[in-house]
């Protein structure tokens, strides 16, 4: 019904999440306001994209409907770090999911060259998993975007590390100045 903006903290930092109502699969001109806005976050934010397939059906489409969605906005991935979540194990567990269901699934994920996690908000298994590969995988891409973009070379020349030769064999002992900035 619309997006939800939430808080969390991990490894000393302070994370920022968007919960996008689910998108449902048709054409973009028959989108309403609201799947519109996930889709511009989606297009226009740097971050970790967690796309959830509900394997129990639950949700009121079958797999077939949640993968045909994720072929239609796959473009929107481009350059995100992708993880594709199998949700509700609790009601449907991944291990006695049909084969073929749980191949198309597992498709996805090798298509998108990307991790397949599973979890249960229920009974709370994998989120902290979830949570962690995904904050990970995000502070990883944005170190290695600053890392290879230029702006490191310009403080990298600012940066010298000198190593102090003796210039002469007097022992001198270690000179700390006091409180009041005199030499000891």
């Amino acid at each position: 019904k619309s997006l939800f903006v939430g808080h969390c903290d991990y490894r000393y930092l302070r994370w920022q999440v968007i919960d996008t109502p689910g998108i449902l699969d048709h054409p973009l001109e028959e989108r309403n306001t609201i799947e519109m806005q996930a889709i511009t976050a989606l297009a226009h934010l740097t971050c970790s994209v967690l796309y959830f397939i509900d394997i129990s059906e639950q949700c009121g489409y079958t797999i077939d409907q949640q993968c045909s969605l994720f072929h239609s906005i796959r473009p929107l991935f481009a350059n995100k770090q992708l993880i594709v979540v199998v949700n509700k194990i609790d009601q449907q567990p991944w291990d006695t999911l049909e084969a073929e269901k749980k191949e198309k699934v597992q498709a996805l994920a090798d298509l998108a060259n990307c991790n397949l996690m599973t979890m249960s908000n229920v009974s709370e298994d994998g989120v902290s998993a979830v949570k962690a590969t995904a904050c990970d995988r995000l502070l990883a891409s944005r170190v290695d975007i600053r890392v290879s973009g230029n702006k490191v070379d310009h403080v990298m020349n600012r940066l010298q590390v000198f190593h102090p030769t003796p210039r002469d064999n007097v022992e001198r002992s270690v000179c700390i100045p006091g409180n009041s900035g005199k030499l000891q």
